[in-house]
């Protein structure tokens, strides 16, 4: 019985060295948005400052999305078959990802995404403008960050990616506050720190796990350019990767059309940014349990560890959401809103308060499903969190006018109905042992 207590002790342990650096790591954007957002806030026109910011950084994320997936393609075939092949794949992708953001901004189409599809005008579409200018090398290098940490974690260097990350959440402060102190106008200071921050980190991982990025026993063949068995693992889940990154441009898309989008498009912003940071623990869920799968852990261990990591989070958020002192204080004191901002962005975060649950799930069956080495069925499931997303949306422009209302109802409906989708899809598939 002692040694059963111990073993799952053990378990645990080795849950929690993987799920919180992992997780710290893939929900690094959700700590440095409020971070950001808190300093903007103290600018010359913050709204306008922080729409701006977050219509540019949105679409940069869309372009950039196969780094939401290129983690777990590194993680499943790395140590399978030749590094170089690997490497090859993903300096192809970000290499194709920084052609795209080239060509949406530098050329004509930029006033298709900001007049057409964003429907922004005068000071709100100029800032946005710079902004993706200033930051059109973000995808390229985001895309090869997460692959460099995925390198760390199958190496089994979990200290690699706390160096990494918390190297990088120091710059992005740093740089802020110095922008901040010259005079950099918001929405310039923000995607300043951004960018800059992200080459001094990824040339930091890339230091700290140059050891591991070769063997040179490997021969350099022709089979490494040889990459259709890649993309055929890898185009379910950049098709996955691309329903979230579509999400908040689609999002800020429509609250540009309604009253008062400047504050709309902050709530939004904002609220999702404080709960990102709150429930960064679940960002990190769908590396672990594939880890722990891959490492023959039994299925029902790594079930009750998700849940107990979700509830725990729930908790946490219901705490902040509907404790008014804590909201008080997070919401007005540190994030300097008034009091339209404020009511606004509360309003954001409860809506997204009950979702922690529904997101380990989703991320459960998902690992299922990638686990079994077919990806197919995520693409299924996307299409039916993008049909949800767009009939929302549409109806909403008709129905609702009040913007925070309709970002955060088209974020939690939409989360909501992926992980019910993934556990339908996923359910039947043969659990490891």
């Amino acid at each position: 019985m002692i040694k059963k207590f111990f073993l799952v002790d053990k378990f645990y342990l080795t849950a929690f060295a993987i799920l919180i650096p992992t997780s710290i790591n893939l929900s690094i954007t959700q700590f440095v948005t409020p971070l950001l957002n808190a300093i903007m806030g103290r600018t010359d026109n913050p709204a306008i400052s922080i729409s701006s910011y977050s219509i540019a950084i949105s679409v940069l994320f869309l372009i950039a999305l196969p780094n939401l997936r290129i983690q777990h393609l590194t993680i499943v075939y790395y140590k399978n078959i030749n590094k170089l092949k690997v490497h090859f794949f993903v300096i192809l992708i970000s290499t194709i990802c920084l052609f795209c953001s080239v060509l949406i901004i530098y050329t004509p189409a930029s006033n298709i995404f900001l007049e057409k599809i964003f429907f922004t005008e005068g000071d709100l579409r100029n800032n946005v403008e710079k902004c993706l200018k200033l930051g059109f090398y973000i995808p390229f290098l985001l895309i090869i960050k997460m692959h460099l940490y995925a390198v760390a974690i199958v190496s089994s260097k979990s200290s690699l990616i706390w160096a990494g990350t918390i190297f990088g959440f120091i710059c992005t402060f740093l740089l802020a506050i110095i922008f901040y102190l010259i005079g950099f106008e918001g929405f310039r200071l923000g995607i300043s720190a951004v960018a800059y921050s992200l080459a001094l980190e990824t040339l930091a991982i890339f230091m700290l796990v140059r050891n591991d990025l070769l063997d040179f026993k490997l021969k350099f063949t022709r089979d490494i350019f040889m990459i259709g068995d890649l993309f055929k693992f890898f185009t379910p889940l950049l098709f996955a990767a691309f329903i979230p990154s579509f999400t908040m441009p689609a999002i800020n898309a429509v609250l540009t059309r309604l009253d008062n989008p400047e504050v709309s498009i902050s709530a939004v912003n904002i609220g999702i940014g404080i709960f990102g940071a709150v429930s960064f623990a679940i960002y990190g869920c769908q590396s672990t349990i594939l880890s722990l799968m891959s490492n023959g852990y039994h299925y029902f261990k790594i079930r009750y560890f998700s849940y107990f990591v979700s509830f725990l989070t729930l908790f946490l958020c219901s705490f902040i959401a509907w404790i008014n002192p804590v909201n008080h204080f997070i919401f007005n004191t540190i994030f300097n809103l008034d009091e339209d901002l404020y009511k606004n962005t509360l309003l954001v975060f409860r809506l997204l308060s009950f979702l922690p649950p529904f997101l380990v799930m989703e991320q459960l069956y998902v690992g299922i499903i990638m686990n079994s080495k077919s990806t197919n069925p995520i693409i299924y499931i996307n299409i039916c969190r993008f049909l949800v997303l767009i009939i929302f949306l549409g109806a909403s422009i008709f129905l609702l006018q009040n913007g925070a209302l309709v970002g955060g109802l088209a974020w939690s409906l939409t989360l909501f109905f992926e992980a019910i989708f993934a556990w339908l899809f996923g359910k039947n598939i043969k659990k490891p042992d």
